[in-house]
């Protein structure tokens, strides 16, 4: 069973989203929702997306072509932040890879294996 676990750090204007068990692609746009509808979250904040614990062996090319289509129905501050997924596991690193890929927004998106690396990535200008 899936689980979302949400943290928000105006000091390093991040919003945390940790997510663990079997995850599909519900789960991680009711994530994506949750998160940004907060009442913690502020326009801006760059999102990092902590996939160290979850299984995302369900997502196929077109899970991960509609995942990437979800966030350019938000306005300017949600859909145009930095991204960061941080992974384990190798598949995981290589459907978020994919993810990155395919998104091709505004938004820039980074695959991490260490969370400090993506924090800190998340921290630097443009």
């Amino acid at each position: 069973m899936e689980e979302a676990v949400f943290k928000f750090d105006s000091e390093k204007n991040i919003a945390y989203i940790r997510l663990t068990g079997q995850l599909n692609k519900t789960a991680i746009i009711k994530a994506f929702d949750q998160a940004v509808a907060d009442t913690h979250y502020r326009e801006g904040m760059g999102r990092l997306w902590d996939f160290r614990t979850a299984d995302l062996s369900l997502f196929d090319n077109e899970t991960i072509y509609e995942l990437a289509q979800h966030s350019k129905n938000y306005p300017p501050g949600i859909n145009d932040v930095k991204v960061a997924f941080v992974t384990s596991s190798d598949l995981n690193y290589g459907l978020t890879r994919m993810f990155e890929m395919v998104s091709k927004a505004a938004t820039p998106i980074s695959v991490f294996r260490d969370l400090s690396a993506a924090e800190n990535w998340l921290t630097d200008a443009v």
